[in-house]
């Protein structure tokens, strides 16, 4: 897992796998190596984020696009494996209060298998996603995820939301257009400490160091822009970029960098402390 500390906020990221691809995209040189082994592999990785802002316990994104070990027989140990490391980071499922669902693409962990049935992984949360999104899927569009919703719906622990959305005074749901219907991004602001997650408008190195490069947005040229300005934020207050599909360690402090921006390992003199108490690069975490 990775842990950093925004202000008076603690972010923690847990992967279910980390781990790089060979690619004929060549990653960017300031990327190496802090942030991929080389510029011929491509870091990747399905996490979740889990946020503690005063007495809340939220979960980002929970392994959204993880979907393939749901249909294993042993799906409930592959659950039961990540809710471990959460809860060694502090966050026990039953504490948790809200998942925040930053767009649907998958469901991965938001439900669990229990006696024969799917049930909401965090037992206690309120489920929140784009009041936009739901609409869509409600009217028919194909959203990759939509059909496992049920047994959010059903136990009626769902609710749609439109941004701006203040979660915490620190923790905010704000606008993020372009990747999909209604995708929001979360900030972290404590102090003058400032984290983005800004959802899947980053999936990749390239499109920190060229953010108009295009790597499958419904709207392109709306990304590009939420993406680019979400960004320069970041640069001008050395914010940290938060992320769950981008391995290696998974975040870093945005500074400018022509044509567009580049990741450093953040310090604490950035306001952002970071403590890695794992890193793989080169392997799968979990077979």
């Amino acid at each position: 897992m990775q842990c950093w500390k925004v202000g008076d906020v603690e972010v923690v990221r847990i992967d279910a796998s980390n781990f790089v691809l060979p690619t004929e995209l060549a990653m960017p040189a300031w990327a190496v190596p802090a942030f991929t082994p080389s510029p011929d592999q491509m870091p990747a990785a399905f996490s979740a984020l889990a946020i503690r802002s005063g007495d809340r316990h939220i979960v980002v994104d929970p392994w959204i696009v993880d979907d393939s070990p749901r249909g294993r027989p042993d799906a409930g140990a592959v659950i039961d494996a990540l809710l471990e490391e959460l809860a060694d980071a502090g966050f026990e499922a039953g504490d948790v209060d809200t998942v925040v669902n930053t767009h649907v693409d998958g469901i991965g962990w938001n439900t669990r298998p229990l006696d024969g049935e799917w049930v909401p992984t965090f037992p206690r949360a309120r489920y929140v996603f784009p009041a936009a999104e739901i609409a869509a899927i409600d009217g028919g569009a194909p959203v990759n995820g939509a059909e496992s919703l049920g047994p959010l719906r059903d136990a009626g622990v769902v609710d749609t939301v439109e941004p701006p959305l203040r979660i915490t005074p620190e923790v905010t749901l704000e606008d993020a257009p372009g990747h999909n219907a209604g995708h929001f991004a979360v900030r972290i602001e404590s102090g003058d400490a400032l984290a983005i997650y800004p959802g899947h408008l980053v999936l990749s190195l390239l499109q920190i160091d060229t953010p108009d490069r295009d790597l499958g947005d419904t709207d392109f040229a709306v990304a590009t822009a939420t993406r680019s300005a979400i960004l320069e934020e970041l640069a001008r207050r050395r914010g940290l970029l938060l992320t769950t599909l981008v391995g290696g360690p998974g975040a870093g402090a945005v500074v400018h960098h022509e044509p567009g921006y580049r990741l450093e390992v953040p310090t604490s003199r950035d306001g952002v402390i970071e403590e890695h108490r794992a890193r793989r690069h080169g392997a799968d975490r979990r077979t």
